[in-house]
């Protein structure tokens, strides 16, 4: 038997695990959700999220003045022909342009937005200057190096 080969397993491998990635990303999301109404919108302190994750996360910007409450980011998809707005919450959240739904993360809003798994730090940036979120969390890594 071949190292990484799973017994049982042929080449149509893909179709038989894609329905159960696709229900375990539809949880990740719902998941996210709920959180982002239910825990999140009750904190209204700046970087008091309730949700720390492993890593950066948007109100450590925020607590070091490299993003604002308030501030506009955008996501241009498909070479720009869909276009996605959201608002920065005080607590470090996303609410997007329909003014109903929040995200805990960038990467749980593109994600919810696209129906698939995208790397929210690298697709959203700010209007004001056109800077992505992961330039903005490099930048944060470098200070805290210093």
């Amino acid at each position: 038997m071949l190292i990484g080969r799973w017994a049982g397993v042929d080449e149509r491998w893909p179709w038989t695990l894609a329905p159960t990635v696709a229900a375990a990303m539809r949880l990740y999301i719902d998941a996210a959700e709920t959180l982002s109404r239910e825990a999140v919108l009750t904190s209204e302190r700046p970087g008091s999220s309730p949700l720390r994750w492993a890593g950066t996360v948007l109100s450590d910007l925020m607590s070091a003045n490299l993003v604002t409450y308030g501030e506009e980011l955008v996501w241009e998809r498909c070479a720009g022909e869909v276009r996605h707005t959201a608002r920065l919450r005080i607590d470090g959240t996303f609410l997007l342009a329909d003014g109903e739904r929040v995200f805990a993360t960038p990467s749980a809003v593109a994600t919810a937005l696209s129906g698939k798994h995208h790397h929210g730090w690298s697709a959203w940036r700010r209007t004001s200057d056109g800077r992505f979120l992961a330039d903005l969390r490099a930048d944060l890594r470098a200070r805290r190096d210093r």
